[in-house]
């Protein structure tokens, strides 16, 4: 709704990027990444399963699930610390929208990843009052 605005050249930049994202190896590299990431967070997820509860998907665009019912706002805060730009979603505040980008490398997803846990953690102990929720 904004990001072309209707204007004679955001429409022409919409439509150049439609068609990069239509490309084969552009769309076959995006499988590949959200898989890794998703893999990435499954594990995150094992980590902390009282508090992380939950991944909505499709592609690279996630909805991450916590527990409380406000639980992404810290979340999204401690992502902001660690250089990651994330939002809650104002319709359920339990829920981080959360989305990579189709232009992801695989070391770009590693770094990624590693800060996601990183701030999941300290969301964690924050919100539940301990470090790892996992079973021991």
């Amino acid at each position: 709704m904004s990001t072309a605005g209707g204007a004679e050249l955001g429409c022409i930049v919409a439509l150049k990027v439609l068609e990069i994202t239509q490309r084969p190896e552009v769309a076959s590299m995006v499988g590949y990444i959200s898989d890794f990431i998703r893999a990435g967070l499954d594990d995150i997820q094992a980590l902390y399963p009282d508090f992380f509860t939950g991944i909505r998907q499709n592609g690279v665009i996630m909805g991450l699930e916590f527990n409380d019912p406000e639980g992404a706002k810290p979340v999204m805060r401690h992502l902001y610390e660690h250089g990651v730009w994330a939002i809650f979603s104002t319709l359920d505040p339990s829920v981080l929208q959360f989305k990579p980008g189709i232009l992801m490398t695989q070391s770009l997803s590693e770094d990624l990843l590693a800060r996601v846990e990183v701030a999941i953690g300290l969301a964690a102990k924050e919100v539940m009052g301990t470090g790892r929720r996992g079973k021991m």
